[in-house]
């Protein structure tokens, strides 16, 4: 490994495992922490979807900023200090209706922490070589630790649920620091307008089917934690699930360059709909802590194989000078629009149906986004370096 990739590897490294280390304790335990605040399963869902509703303007307005300056590295700080500052209130924030200013403060800069991260990460494979998915995985490394150490470590859900993610964000607000110090991120400005990438019909049909996944996804964001209280089970079970899930995550992304050539975006996302679909409803008929645990190592198909198939995918069609507008497009229509839909529909879901009924839902939801991805043709002609480097070449 040449000295150029170990200085560039390390700063995004770290900030992975810390920002998701911080998404390891909100994610899986966030919802409980607001039902116990003594609020109903829609009013949940609602706080729930601003995440995805601040993704529709955030990604691509940050993402646009990016390019135009050609410093993502600079526009990553100013998001982590923003998703840090909106955050901290929620110390002693407690009512609905303050609970909406101050999430959707903290969901309007967090929302673009991880296309900016991605796009950073993609330059620096695409000069200095190596593998996204050998990057990307300490964030599923940092995702493993917290929520399985938090897990384990509370008895009940309280507001340690703000406190340790608070301090994780600070981390990462004065990590994002070296990541300029030490990035290859001045790039050219663009001229181009990243709404253009919309007119790829190809491209237009892969958001299509990545939303659908997300919105199956939701019930399992959105009321796992819920579900398994409600099942009478301990705290635990969700710590674990999550954690364990995230362990096969972090595997198929270390795995994943030894067959990525073997194996196209289209066909990989395909295997992850399908997988996740059999999760879903298997969720949808158990109420065995042991079977709700087990069955969330399928979560490296779900979210892991999907999310690599998705940034190669997206890396192929998209010009490198937009190469964060791209970014930002794929988790504005994926994370925000799909997010949106699926967390107002879970939070109403969880009420009218129960957890049971509406995972047999996802299910059903996920084989339509199966349906969706076999009408997308093929990534690109002729990959780009970055492209390859995506899949490819090991850290």
């Amino acid at each position: 490994m040449t000295q150029p990739r170990v200085a560039g590897f390390v700063p995004l490294a770290g900030f992975y495992l810390l920002y998701f280390g911080a998404l390891g304790v909100t994610l899986p335990f966030f919802p409980a922490y607001l039902k116990s605040l003594g609020l109903s399963g829609s009013e949940v869902g609602v706080l729930l979807a601003l995440a995805p509703l601040l993704s529709l303007v955030g990604p691509p307005l940050w993402g646009h900023l990016a390019d135009r300056t050609g410093r993502a590295d600079r526009v990553l700080t100013a998001v982590a200090l923003g998703a840090f500052a909106c955050f901290a209130p929620l110390l002693w924030v407690d009512r609905f209706a303050a609970l909406i200013v101050v999430l959707a403060s903290y969901a309007f800069f967090t929302s673009s922490v991880t296309p900016l991260i991605d796009t950073l990460t993609l330059q620096h494979v695409g000069t200095a070589g190596g593998s996204f998915s050998r990057v990307r995985l300490f964030g599923s490394i940092g995702f493993v630790i917290s929520s399985t150490a938090f897990g384990l470590a509370i008895s009940r859900i309280d507001r340690m649920t703000v406190l340790v993610p608070l301090c994780l964000m600070a981390a990462y607000l004065v990590w994002s620091f070296l990541v300029r110090a030490t990035s290859a991120a001045r790039v050219a400005p663009s001229v181009l307008p990243g709404l253009g990438l919309l007119g790829d019909r190809q491209l237009a049909i892969f958001l299509g089917a990545t939303s659908l996944h997300w919105i199956a996804c939701s019930p399992f964001h959105g009321t796992f934690s819920i579900h398994v209280q409600a099942l009478r089970l301990a705290p635990p079970v969700v710590g674990i699930s999550a954690g364990l899930g995230v362990l096969a995550e972090t595997c198929f992304m270390y795995f994943y360059p030894r067959f990525a050539e073997r194996l196209s975006p289209q066909r990989l996302l395909l295997i992850a709909f399908v997988s996740s679909s059999v999760r879903w409803f298997v969720m949808s008929l158990t109420s065995q802590p042991e079977v709700i645990v087990l069955i969330s190592s399928i979560h490296g198909l779900t979210f892991g194989a999907f999310y690599v198939a998705s940034i190669a995918f997206v890396s192929g069609r998209v010009p490198s000078e937009l190469r964060a507008s791209g970014q930002g497009l794929f988790a504005s229509a994926t994370f925000g629009l799909g997010g949106l839909v699926g967390y107002l529909a879970s939070g109403v879901g969880y009420d009218a149906l129960g957890g049971h009924r509406l995972f047999a839902v996802a299910g059903a939801v996920e084989l339509m986004a199966a349906a969706l991805v076999l009408k997308v043709g093929t990534a690109a002609a002729t990959p780009t370096k970055v492209t390859q480097a995506v899949s490819t070449e090991a850290l």
